[in-house]
């Protein structure tokens, strides 16, 4: 949502409105626009703020309206409003602008200033999805894979995620590598899951990390090899997952995909028992200190 703030203030996106500004040419609605960004601009929010309002709830200009619900929803140096952000957003997604249909679907979804209504999200996240906003393609995936508020249809969530993934979705990646690896939606697809769960290491996926770890150890999809293997457990310990903390810790204990060295296996049990696994205490109590 790094890119909500941004206006595109061009006249012929800014059409609608009837009062003619004298000076400018411009309606007081397209003025409005402009005079909210010029503020914004010049640090002055609260004014940018209160001119979004005017262009968007009074104007119908969408660009002002994700503005406008983007400062409501983060609380950007304005008082956050989440009931404001989400009309906000439903005028802009009304607009066709694809970044207010995504945060109005999952507002919606999560029910985030207001009732949750998880069958009216799906409108919104479908319009943001097509218009190639990539975490929409995952809500809406997570939608169809869990039945929620459609019909279960884990084919059309798989693909749905795949095009998260595509989009550089983290999550979206990571869905789809388990959706592959299971042969849920489709066939078992070992090579895509490998690639999947790759991508989402990448990104700083802990599990990702993990299970593409898995996947170069057994050769599983990919090239065997426990040297990689041994290095993405290691990227999934250091990200958080405990899993990948013990299998560190074992493939430096045993010299598995490498040399044998039981200070880092020492090290990366500990890690293990410092995020609450008891077995990794009790590993690394059992390599005596060098």
């Amino acid at each position: 949502m790094q890119n909500l703030l941004k206006i595109l203030v061009a006249l012929a996106v800014i059409v609608t409105g009837s009062t003619v500004h004298a000076q400018s040419g411009l309606n007081s609605y397209q003025q409005a626009a402009l005079d909210g960004q010029e503020a914004q601009n010049k640090g002055d929010h609260a004014t940018a703020f209160a001119q979004y309002k005017i262009a968007c709830f009074d104007g119908n200009i969408g660009v002002t309206c994700n503005n406008l619900g983007a400062m409501a929803y983060r609380g950007t140096h304005v008082a956050k409003d989440l009931p404001l952000a989400r009309r906000a957003y439903e005028k802009g997604c009304a607009a066709n602008v694809a970044s207010s249909c995504d945060v109005y679907g999952k507002m919606l979804k999560n029910g985030e200033g207001g009732p949750e209504d998880i069958a009216a999200s799906l409108g919104p996240l479908t319009k943001a999805c097509d218009g190639g906003r990539e975490s929409a393609c995952y809500n809406l995936g997570y939608l169809y894979y869990a039945g929620k508020g459609v019909a279960a249809d884990l084919g059309k969530g798989r693909g749905l995620f795949g095009k998260a993934c595509e989009g550089g979705n983290v999550d979206g990646c990571y869905a789809l590598g388990l959706m592959s690896q299971n042969g849920q939606g489709g066939a078992v697809d070992l090579t895509g899951a490998a690639k999947a769960f790759q991508t989402s290491c990448e990104q700083g996926k802990a599990d990702g990390c993990l299970n593409y770890g898995n996947a170069l150890y057994g050769g599983e999809g990919v090239t065997q090899d426990r040297v990689a293997a041994r290095e993405t457990f290691a990227k999934a310990c250091n990200a958080g997952a405990i899993g990948g903390c013990m299998n560190t810790g074992i493939l430096a204990r045993t010299g598995d995909g490498g040399a044998v060295d039981m200070a880092m296996a020492r090290k990366y049990f500990g890690y293990a028992c410092k995020l609450g696994n008891q077995d990794g205490c009790n590993e690394a109590k059992a390599i005596p200190q060098q």
